[in-house]
């Protein structure tokens, strides 16, 4: 019988994982009013929610090395420490593809056609809806490690398939925007490259969440 993960430490590292999720999840939440923002055109706040997030996205990474150093050596765990940390890896990552996207649309003040503006808030909900799953898994993970219960573990699971649907249907969209932009009549290289990276790097938010939910789903295989 397994013993339960989280009775094993001092602190189990993932209280300190469900922590790093709810700062990804919160660098969600500006994400949003940062894209409302910079499709308003007369909004001033952006580069205001844009430090925030490259704020959340440090106090992330900080988190992240923190974990990182205070992994316990020598004792035998239940999940496996590789995937643990690969788990970790691509939570942090969606919050680094948020930032890459804030900064990339930083470079430069593109007018963005009316035509594209509802499918882009589609996306950027879809990449919050994306990490808003995160802490869920987490938490949801927690209690099946003290439990290891069919129902539990089931709970989790459920989290994990909206994970993939949400991926699924952020590639959709994200599809359609690629195409959309390359059909745009008038439109000079330069908005069209900006505006088909920026699309790549919304659409790797979802594409980070939904891997960090494969390695969930590896690490409470029976």
């Amino acid at each position: 019988m397994r013993s339960p993960f989280v009775h094993l430490f001092r602190e189990s590292p993932f209280v300190k994982l469900l922590k790093h999720a709810e700062i990804v999840q919160e660098g969600g939440g500006l994400f949003r009013k940062a894209m409302i923002c910079y499709l308003d055109g007369s909004c001033t706040e952006f580069d205001a929610f844009h430090m925030n997030v490259t704020r959340m996205e440090h106090e992330a990474d900080r988190l992240k090395r923190n974990i990182r150093g205070h992994l316990p050596r020598g004792l035998m765990m239940p999940v496996d420490k590789f995937q643990f940390l690969l788990y970790l890896r691509e939570q942090d990552k969606a919050l680094d593809s948020v930032q890459d996207s804030l900064h990339w649309l930083s470079y430069r003040n593109t007018e963005v056609p009316d035509v594209l503006v509802d499918d882009l808030l589609l996306l950027v909900d879809k990449a919050v809806d994306s990490i808003k799953q995160l802490p869920l898994m987490v938490g949801r993970a927690m209690v099946y490690l003290r439990s290891y219960s069919d129902k539990d573990r089931k709970q989790v699971k459920e989290v994990i398939k909206a994970l993939r649907l949400k991926e699924s249907e952020s590639d959709t969209i994200e599809r359609k925007l690629k195409s959309d932009i390359f059909s745009l009549p008038s439109v000079d290289a330069i908005t069209v490259f900006h505006l088909i990276r920026l699309v790549e790097y919304m659409g790797d938010i979802s594409n980070h969440a939904e891997n960090a939910g494969d390695v969930m789903r590896a690490m409470i295989a029976r």
